[in-house]
């Protein structure tokens, strides 16, 4: 969805991702009566094996999930919904370490990058686009406006080149300047959005609100 280089982790049958360097993978434990919604299960665990040890994530269910990892084999990205196809999208950032794994989540509220103009407040979508780098301390995010029609612009997205654990940003991109310079890792999400709202906001904004057209009125 957000990532071309990503394994999504919904569907049927067992799913096992190992590492670059094949020490460790990342597999998921089904529910015995999984919560379905569409053809998109709600996976409840994700199990990471390596050096001998099996560690169960806290992350919780998973919607609409998919995980890529770093080049270094360290550390890997996963980006969820938090309540399906219409859910808050997440990245969250799961290192390997000598003592066991640990979870971050480097930007928790998108808005403080890009706050979506709304109807009512609304948190905007987040979602990793992929590692910057051959190790493990940069990764390309895209913000994106949810796709709701009481949102201008809706769908739109801004990408940002962050720094890890911090989440400080190095970098950022509009819409257009985006698939440019991540036209390889773009996912269909990001990579299928029309760049005429970028090019003429005005045309992008719902009746009602301050700037928008209600039809030629």
């Amino acid at each position: 969805m957000y990532s071309r280089s990503a394994v999504k982790l919904w569907g049927n049958g067992e799913i096992s991702i190992p590492s670059p360097n094949g020490a460790s993978s990342i597999a998921v434990e089904h529910p015995e009566r999984p919560d379905v919604e569409g053809t998109h299960t709600i996976l409840h665990t994700l199990l990471i094996r390596t050096r001998g040890h099996v560690y169960k994530t806290k992350i919780g269910g998973i919607v609409n999930a998919e995980v890529a990892w770093s080049a270094d084999s360290k550390a890997f990205f996963l980006t969820h919904s938090d309540a399906g196809l219409i859910g808050t999208y997440h990245v969250k950032v799961v290192y390997l370490t000598r003592s066991g794994i640990r979870v971050i989540e480097p930007v928790p509220d998108g808005s403080k990058l890009f706050s979506p103009t709304c109807f009512s407040p609304e948190v905007p979508n987040v979602g990793a686009i992929s590692w910057v780098g051959n190790g493990s301390d940069r990764l390309a995010i895209a913000v994106q406006v949810p796709p709701h029609s009481s949102c201008a612009s809706m769908g739109t997205f801004r990408a940002f080149v962050i720094q890890l654990p911090s989440g400080a940003v190095i970098s950022q991109y509009n819409q257009i300047e985006a698939k440019k310079a991540f036209s390889r890792g773009l996912g269909s999400v990001l990579r299928n959005q029309d760049d005429s709202c970028i090019e003429e906001p005005q045309s992008c904004i719902p009746c009602g609100m301050k700037g928008g057209s209600c039809g030629g009125q």
